[in-house]
């Protein structure tokens, strides 16, 4: 039994370990090491909310900056039909030659160039390259940037594919090395 501090005596001999449980409280152990008053501090245990976690992907992103400029109402149509120009001229012609729907398409065109970017590092990356052809570190930047595959070639390609492609590659460009190297920039 406790006193109006929280203060009791327990009768212990000296190696015992003692156990302090409380509920919504972080459980501490004690090795009695001595028969002085020993002062036990028990630290609540904090209970966090359920987080839920949602990945935003690059193509995710991108398509909502594109689905922003439409809500804005700064375009109806990226790609206006001869009949919604007729139904609408002052939409339609604003969709066609407007500053915000070019901006728009402009957008639009880098979104998808930046997609297709995303999908050729996913199968043509450093790793594949280093593990496929016996590379330096110096070269393998030269390498990637002038034998990158195309992304239509990289939609059909197998994984067998990419490495003869790879295969195929670093042999011309360790024969013809002196015409890949890059300009260093100060």
């Amino acid at each position: 039994m406790s006193d109006y501090l929280g203060g009791f005596k327990i009768e212990a001999s000296l190696g015992d370990t003692l156990l302090f449980r409380k509920s919504d409280y972080t459980p501490q152990i004690l090795v009695v090491l001595n028969r002085g008053v020993q002062t036990i501090y028990l630290q609540p245990i904090i209970h966090l909310e359920q987080v839920t976690v949602k990945e935003t992907s690059k193509k995710l992103e991108l398509q909502n900056t594109l689905e922003n400029y439409k809500k804005k109402g700064q375009y109806n149509s990226l790609n206006p039909s001869v009949m919604s120009v007729i139904s609408s001229p002052l939409s339609g012609l604003y969709d066609l030659f407007g500053k915000s729907a070019n901006q728009a398409r402009k957008f639009q065109k880098f979104t998808q160039e930046e997609l297709e970017r995303i999908e050729i590092a996913k199968r043509y990356n450093r790793p594949l390259v280093k593990k496929t052809v016996e590379i330096s570190d110096e070269d393998l930047e030269t390498f990637m940037l002038n034998f990158q595959p195309f992304y239509e070639d990289i939609k059909v390609w197998s994984d067998y594919d990419i490495i003869t492609y790879i295969k195929k590659s670093y042999g011309y460009f360790k024969d013809n090395k002196a015409q890949y190297k890059i300009q260093k920039l100060y």
